[in-house]
């Protein structure tokens, strides 16, 4: 009872690590979006618009990097639904100016979106070592922040090439979200884990 109490307790401290994947379709729009954004699409939906900078696009048929679009095709993929039943087919209503996506500022700074399936856990008081978080899944991208012990370490996007992708939270704050090579791979980092 003590452990189940301890983490009901951590989960409500904790909802900005949870809510990323309260929402797939809208976590796969973003990075979508956010991708063909950086590489220079104009957008005309409003949310489109109302998310990202249109004043510097240049086409409505970006050219992407081959891994970019491997990653687009796959989320095209995970749009069409989750075949567990976890979640529908996404139909995001672009008519609107708001994405139910917390973090989004974040999000804005990686080079490379991630991937959801709608799954998730929470390492909670990360106790591995600590690691340096980019902003794409290669080590000449952008260093965006340090995992540290004491985090909590959020797991709800999928690995790509070896590297694993988190929203790293102290205090119940989202502080960085980014890459990582070293992949928290069970429980016993952590000082506690749900999922």
């Amino acid at each position: 009872m003590k452990i189940s109490a301890f983490l009901i307790l951590l989960l409500a401290s904790t909802q900005t690590a949870w809510a990323d994947i309260e929402n797939p379709c809208a976590d796969l729009w973003f990075s979508r979006n956010a991708m063909l954004d950086r590489a220079g699409y104009c957008f005309s939906s409003t949310l489109g618009k109302a998310l990202f900078d249109n004043s510097d696009c240049t086409t409505k048929q970006p050219q992407v990097p081959d891994r970019t679009a491997a990653q687009i095709a796959l989320i095209r993929q995970l749009e069409q639904g989750n075949s567990d039943g976890f979640y529908d087919k996404c139909h995001i209503d672009t008519s609107l100016a708001t994405l139910d996506l917390p973090d989004q500022g974040l999000r804005k700074q990686l080079e490379f979106q991630p991937a959801t399936d709608g799954g998730t856990g929470i390492c909670f008081g990360y106790q591995g070592e600590e690691q340096p978080v980019y902003a794409a899944p290669w080590e000449t991208a952008t260093k965006l922040g340090m995992i540290r012990q004491g985090d909590d370490v959020t797991l709800a996007h999928l690995d790509w090439n070896g590297w694993s992708f988190s929203t790293i939270s102290n205090n119940g704050r989202a502080r960085v979200m980014g890459w990582y090579r070293t992949p928290i791979s069970d429980g016993r980092q952590c000082r506690a884990f749900a999922g």
